[in-house]
């Protein structure tokens, strides 16, 4: 797949939904973007940095016989490592998303998921990524590290030179994994 800027790589998929399924799509987006729980099954992977579900039920000047889920993301690594963790971390939510879809393989196991989507992908237009030799683990590493440091510069004016020195030395310390 073409869809890659440094470390990152894109995936698009555009797949056909039963027309009985849009309900139930509906019903899991809304709660999705209003219950903090169901939110976190896809934001507990660190390697993602965007992603994105939309249903498609008319295009300009196309009549088209299903509505379609339009799916986007950007992640860290190669799509089958992607899909890989999808497949055997969180598969009732990929079978809850796509499984009522034409041909689709319910995972566990990953492959024929796999094939599915190699089979139902396409190059995405563009996407925007202002890190790209930057993980999303680095990021969040180096955004830690600037709020430690942060309060530790704040902290500073009021620290005596050993003080300051302990400090210091606690902040390398604990900062070390995010370096």
């Amino acid at each position: 797949m073409g869809n890659a800027i440094g470390r990152m790589v894109g995936l698009t998929l555009f797949t056909p939904v039963r027309r009985q399924w849009l309900p139930v799509l509906r019903v899991g987006f809304l709660a999705a973007r209003r219950v903090r729980l169901f939110d976190q099954h896809i934001l507990q992977f660190d390697f993602i940095h965007f992603v994105r579900w939309s249903v498609v039920r008319s295009l300009p000047g196309e009549r088209l016989n299903y509505s379609y889920l339009f799916f986007e993301s950007n992640f860290d690594g190669p799509w089958q490592h992607y899909i890989d963790a999808f497949a055997y971390v969180i598969p009732k939510d990929i079978r809850l998303t796509w499984g009522r879809g034409p041909g689709f393989p319910a995972p566990p196991p990953s492959e024929p998921l796999k094939a599915w989507i190699a089979r139902n992908s396409m190059e995405g237009g563009h996407y925007y990524c202002a890190y790209p030799e930057a993980s999303t683990r680095m990021v969040k590493g180096a955004l830690e590290v600037r709020e430690r440091f942060e309060r530790l510069v704040a902290d500073s004016e009021r620290l005596g030179p050993e003080a300051f020195r302990v400090a210091y030395e606690r902040f390398l310390t604990e900062s070390q994994a995010h370096l």
